[in-house]
């Protein structure tokens, strides 16, 4: 693992330099698009999704390099227009110069037991099998089932080391996106998990996060850190990227409106703790998918990466 950081590093630092140099010559623009960055479509809406292939070319012309997807369901994607075969979709996506390197997937299953177990890795299965021919490099649940006590949470932690697994048995890497969900407490034997009860806890209770992150083996699930989630749960993501620098491989980056815009995150700690750690990938995400200017608001984004030095 050291290697594979000290590698990270070492090439971050090249491209750094060669940043640098574009713009010693006087060529900000060569040294901004060399910057690599994705987009959750979700936060695209319908403007995407009515016309996919001007919707792409509109995604690439803001600065998104790569795309993560949502709305998978049994080949198809779609969530605010007519579902599209994944082929279809990945032409029309490449097609505009983008990439397909991650995508969330959630089973509709909302509670996991011993019943259901095999219907669960059923639907893992198809859906790695269907993600390896879109190409991706990552496939990432972005909710929790029911988590109601310490020990429901152990058990989901252990089935997501199965699917885990399974994906990676595939050649995916596969794993969770927290939620505000995350925040919450579990305690042994509870009927209900808990939050903000400011510290009235009972004994031996846990954050969710925690016990999934102690739970799960770190060689099959992965974590994508959405650092507004963690903030509005009164976490610190800078805390938890050095607690952990090796389980967080991606990250969702957002604000309430266009990023940079509240001041509500410190993004130039967490983007440097992030590239410490040796990673890279990661997803603007905007959850106003229906506000009618995703356009302009996921422009402004894109711009505040672009311009922004803490950003490789």
């Amino acid at each position: 693992m050291n290697s594979r950081r000290d590698f990270l590093k070492t090439a971050s630092g090249v491209v750094l330099g060669m940043m640098a140099g574009a713009c010693a010559s006087g060529n900000e623009r060569t040294a901004k698009v060399s910057k690599y960055f994705g987009l959750q479509i979700y936060g695209m809406g319908p403007e995407l999704e009515n016309d996919l292939p001007n919707g792409f070319r509109k995604v690439k012309e803001m600065g998104y390099s790569t795309l993560e997807l949502a709305g998978y369901r049994d080949g198809k994607v779609g969530m605010f227009a007519e579902p599209v075969d994944i082929m279809e979709y990945r032409r029309m996506a490449e097609d505009a110069g983008l990439t397909i390197s991650s995508s969330h997937v959630r089973p509709s299953l909302r509670e996991y037991t011993a019943d259901n177990q095999q219907q669960l890795m059923d639907f893992w299965k198809k859906t790695a099998e269907d993600h390896v021919k879109l190409g991706v490099k990552y496939l990432i649940q972005p909710a929790l089932p029911q988590c109601r006590s310490l020990e429901e949470t152990q058990y989901v932690a252990a089935l997501f080391n199965e699917v885990g697994q399974l994906a990676k048995d595939a050649g995916i890497e596969w794993g969770l996106h927290n939620d505000q969900g995350f925040c919450y407490r579990v305690a042994p034997g509870g009927e209900q998990s808990m939050y903000l009860l400011a510290g009235r806890y009972p004994e031996g209770s846990r954050q969710i996060m925690d016990v999934l992150l102690e739970e799960t083996d770190a060689e099959a699930v992965t974590f994508e850190y959405d650092c507004m989630a963690a903030v509005q749960g009164f976490n610190d993501p800078v805390e938890y990227l050095q607690r952990y620098p090796d389980r967080f491989h991606l990250l969702h980056v957002r604000d309430y409106a266009a990023l940079g815009q509240s001041g509500m995150l410190n993004y130039p700690n967490i983007f440097r703790q992030f590239y410490a750690n040796g990673y890279s990938d990661f997803y603007v995400e905007d959850e106003n998918a229906r506000s009618g200017n995703q356009t302009e608001r996921l422009t402004e984004s894109a711009s505040y990466l672009l311009n922004a030095d803490f950003v490789h």
